[in-house]
């Protein structure tokens, strides 16, 4: 599921810290909450994988590949 557009990616991709970035423009996007937000400050990556997964935003494979590739990959499958 897109949540994001090819630009917006290019964008966060060029970044070298883009964690809170991403998060913030996942909230403005509605597709976290603000506990969802402060959960995934705490935890970090692996807990906003876990979240999108679970949302349905990415599927399983995306989740393998964001794991495996860090943000590059999350970003591309969020766009």
């Amino acid at each position: 599921m897109a949540v994001m557009t090819k630009a917006q990616a290019k964008k966060f991709n060029e970044m070298t810290d883009k964690m809170l970035d991403v998060l913030n423009f996942l909230k403005n996007g509605k597709v976290i909450d603000a506990d969802e937000h402060r959960a995934i400050m705490l935890k970090g990556f692996s807990k906003l994988v876990d979240v999108l997964q679970d949302k349905k935003v990415i599927n399983s494979k995306d989740a393998k590949s964001a794991m495996k590739g860090g943000f590059d990959s999350l970003i591309a499958s969020l766009s």
